[in-house]
């Protein structure tokens, strides 16, 4: 291992996703004779972590996170507020393919809801078990169907009915078009770049408690060795659960699954014709699951938005060749309703994330609500915080990684000797 010029900081936090930069920013601005620095395991270029912007075609595009919401995204709103990064709103719209029949969702969460308070013996399946339990595998299948996403399907039954946001998949709310990767190089800037450390694997965790019980030894992948008094723990699961060695078992009940966003550049025919069929968000039957117009003008659409299963049948086929451009035009063909052979793929583009979101088991028996079991996963042990989208009351939206930090990183913990 490399001691040479070993430096101890009085915080370490790893990760540079949104929640590790977050919780830096919120160091800076607050505490200016704290020292910190980020350890982020990728290069530069993956600041942000799913959190980004990209070009194609002449068109702006997300990477990873979406929209977010006007009446849910406080902590959101208020960041690009004191960033000063503009965001557009919009009010949403939703449209399904001719090819099947949408369920009501919001009618059916209302049922949802009805049948959760009546049936308490039930509070211990997942979302999945207790639909079908009381309506059916085929009205099961039209529901995941008519909301466009999987992500559910396994998690806690409360999380999913009250806290997963379902509305979302009805339209009719206030969205927000946001510049992701402006607010992460405002971050940046704002942090300072002497506090980050790119290409920088954490392997392990010590705390050593022989020489002093206020400190960590933080190794690196290259044998680099940092001491910090306290750590940040700010990624995706599997990284907490190879970091985290106390209550370990917790973090077993929290799981990630794949999402994928595939874009891609229609010739002109296929232009005038997506227009006609994929007006505005489109959910669609079949492996795409979503259709979205990025620049109808242009031809650029996000022609799949999937996750989980159907992510995973996808990821194979993301190369942007010949045989890929086809297949896809034959399942949007598909999954819309269009003639075979009407439409023509110039690109594609992907960007698959083999953890996109997380979900929670089903509550054990030791905890009586989330807020005990988040608490107890956010503070590991004394002087390490966990925080992200992943250990959040909000799973999946950049808000929850948002409401994760500031829940936990108070003055008080800053602070503390540990």
């Amino acid at each position: 291992m490399n001691y040479d010029n070993l430096k101890n900081y009085d915080i370490i936090i790893i990760g540079s996703g949104m929640s590790g930069l977050y919780s830096a920013y919120y160091i800076k601005q607050n505490f200016p004779n704290i020292s910190f620095i980020i350890l982020e395991k990728f290069k530069k270029e993956w600041i942000g972590g799913r959190t980004s912007n990209s070009t194609f075609y002449g068109t702006q595009i997300v990477t990873g996170a979406g929209i977010g919401r006007r009446d849910t995204n406080p902590l959101l709103i208020q960041l690009m507020n004191e960033l000063n990064v503009p965001f557009k709103v919009f009010h949403s719209i939703m449209y399904y393919s001719q090819m099947f029949s949408p369920l009501d969702i919001v009618k059916v969460l209302k049922q949802l809801k009805q049948k959760y308070k009546k049936h308490p013996e039930l509070h211990n399946k997942t979302f999945k078990q207790f639909f079908i339990q009381l309506f059916g595998e085929k009205m099961y299948k039209q529901f995941l169907i008519s909301s466009g996403y999987t992500d559910f399907e396994n998690a806690d039954l409360y999380e999913t009915i009250y806290n997963y946001g379902m509305d979302d998949n009805m339209g009719g709310w206030d969205g927000l078009h946001i510049q992701w990767k402006q607010i992460v190089d405002k971050l940046y800037h704002v942090i300072g770049k002497e506090h980050f450390k790119f290409s920088c694997d954490v392997v392990k965790i010590n705390r050593i408690k022989e020489e002093n019980p206020c400190l960590f030894e933080i190794i690196t992948k290259n044998g680099v060795v940092f001491n910090s008094n306290k750590v940040i723990i700010a990624t995706t699961i599997s990284s907490i659960q190879k970091l985290v060695h106390v209550n370990s078992t917790l973090y077993q009940q929290i799981h990630g699954q794949p999402f994928l966003r595939l874009y891609g550049k229609f010739n002109k025919q296929s232009s005038e014709i997506m227009k006609k069929y994929v007006p505005n968000y489109t959910i669609v039957p079949g492996p795409l699951q979503k259709i979205i117009p990025m620049n109808s003008k242009k031809g650029v659409y996000m022609i799949a938005y999937s996750d989980n299963s159907n992510a995973i049948i996808l990821k194979n086929h993301l190369d942007n060749t010949p045989e890929n451009r086809k297949l896809y035009c034959q399942l949007i063909e598909k999954s819309l309703g269009i003639p075979d052979g009407s439409l023509s793929l110039i690109a594609i583009k992907d960007y698959y994330w083999p953890i996109g979101t997380h979900y929670y088991k089903p509550l054990s028996k030791e905890f009586s609500n989330r807020s005990q079991f988040l608490d107890k996963v956010q503070h590991p042990e004394k002087g390490m915080l966990v925080v992200g989208e992943a250990v959040s009351t909000y799973q999946g939206w950049t808000e929850g990684a948002l409401e994760s930090v500031k829940t936990v990183l108070t003055k008080k913990w800053v602070l503390d000797k540990c």
